[in-house]
């Protein structure tokens, strides 16, 4: 694999020592971007306020899910992903990327035998609404949606994905831990022959992250 030359900065002579204007005006330049980033954070803190209780969600995931073809190996063994999102007035909107390192396989080959994984990886948004009734729990039904691609033997596809759950998470100050439980569904899986299938699995997942 050809690797991109790495990018080195320039030698430059040496200048002489800077005067008092110079250095009040480096102060000045690198003070400025500084405030502009307070304020707009003090901006977007009001306006957050302005719409409601605001929570924001970053963690990572630990799960497997149930293989959808009996047949084969299972491409849903042992993931690892995260997900960050926000919810406003109770209502959830997040982002979520998973990698399942799947299983191995025995191939046939005219040279032998050779071994192979089934991997998938899974991106994509979700939605749900955070149900806040009992204090330090959340209890969220959600609904998934992305792109879910397999790589297998040097060879790969990508589908859509469904995938309608549920989350709980115990919120212990700022550290959340959780777990949750889904149905995932890819149609249009080739078969081979201009045959589809729809896979379906069970995924679960253990939660961890931060909740501010």
């Amino acid at each position: 694999m050809r690797h991109p030359a790495l990018l080195r900065p320039s030698l430059s002579p040496p200048h002489s020592p800077p005067t008092k204007e110079l250095l009040v005006n480096l102060t000045l330049r690198l003070a400025a971007p500084a405030l502009l980033a307070i304020a707009l954070i003090g901006a977007s803190e009001r306006d957050a306020h302005a719409l409601g209780p605001v929570d924001v969600e970053i963690g990572a995931r630990v799960g497997v899910g149930t293989n959808p073809d009996s047949k084969g190996p299972n491409p849903f063994g042992l993931g690892i992903g995260g997900r960050a999102g926000v919810s406003i007035f109770h209502i959830y909107g997040g982002l979520s990327a998973i990698h399942y390192f799947g299983a191995s396989s025995d191939i046939p080959t005219p040279a032998g035998t050779i071994n192979s994984s089934f991997s998938s990886t899974l991106l994509g948004v979700e939605a749900g609404y955070s149900i806040t009734a009992i204090p330090h729990l959340t209890l969220r039904p959600q609904l998934g949606i992305g792109n879910a691609s397999f790589s297998f033997a040097n060879v790969s596809q990508s589908h859509l994905y469904l995938e309608p759950g549920f989350v709980a998470l115990v919120t212990l100050g700022l550290v959340y831990v959780g777990a949750d439980l889904n149905l995932l569904a890819i149609p249009g899986i080739d078969q081979g022959g201009g045959d589809t299938k729809t896979y379906t699995s069970f995924t679960i997942h253990g939660q961890i992250g931060i909740q501010f």
